[in-house]
């Protein structure tokens, strides 16, 4: 082979590897972490819902995500379980007063209150509530659920195993590092 061909080679070899670290590259967030494509789908739970990667105070957790009506009001209710490091995000389109109430949920679970920035606003330990008696009208069930507030300015809510908030110190004021261009994405979606 002529030393000019295998340059040419060489320099082509160059520009390749180059071009998959830049590729590489532009699939990671400023952070590190690895973000996925637009043309690659979101990673989904067996709920059918997207998942979210979320670090809070150190700890990883795959949250799926409710981003619509009925995602929302549907949230983590008739649920046996929550895995430990999983749960679910909440996404609204802009921040302001927000009330969850523990309607047909089977287990205790936690939920934080956050602005648009990240900052929590208001932590509960929420419990379950007495199933909806047989002749019960659904009005006077909804009427018995304690509500928990969020105070002005929540964008979002999360919501996780019982003792999460407690274990990790999630309380008033925390800052929970949060992508929320990307989150407020599935709005759209």
């Amino acid at each position: 082979m002529k030393k000019s061909t295998m340059i040419r080679i060489g320099l082509l070899a160059l520009v390749i590897i180059a071009m998959g670290g830049l590729a590489y590259a532009a699939n990671r967030g400023g952070d590190g972490t690895v973000t996925q494509s637009s043309n690659t789908p979101p990673a989904k739970a067996k709920s059918g819902l997207a998942i979210e990667q979320v670090t809070l105070q150190g700890k990883v957790f795959q949250f799926e995500v409710a981003a619509n009506v009925a995602d929302i009001a549907r949230g983590l209710s008739n649920r046996a379980e929550i895995a430990a490091n999983t749960g679910m995000i909440f996404i609204f389109p802009a921040g302001n007063e927000r009330s969850f109430w523990m309607v047909d949920c089977l287990v205790d679970m936690d939920i934080a209150y956050l602005a648009a920035d990240g900052t929590v606003l208001s932590v509960y330990s929420m419990k379950k509530e007495a199933p909806r008696g047989e002749r019960e009208p659904v009005a006077d069930y909804e009427a018995r659920l304690k509500r928990y507030l969020s105070g002005p300015g929540a964008q979002f809510a999360i919501e996780t195993p019982a003792g999460t908030n407690e274990a990790l110190k999630i309380k008033t004021g925390v800052k929970i590092a949060i992508n929320r261009k990307k989150l407020l994405s599935h709005l759209t979606r």
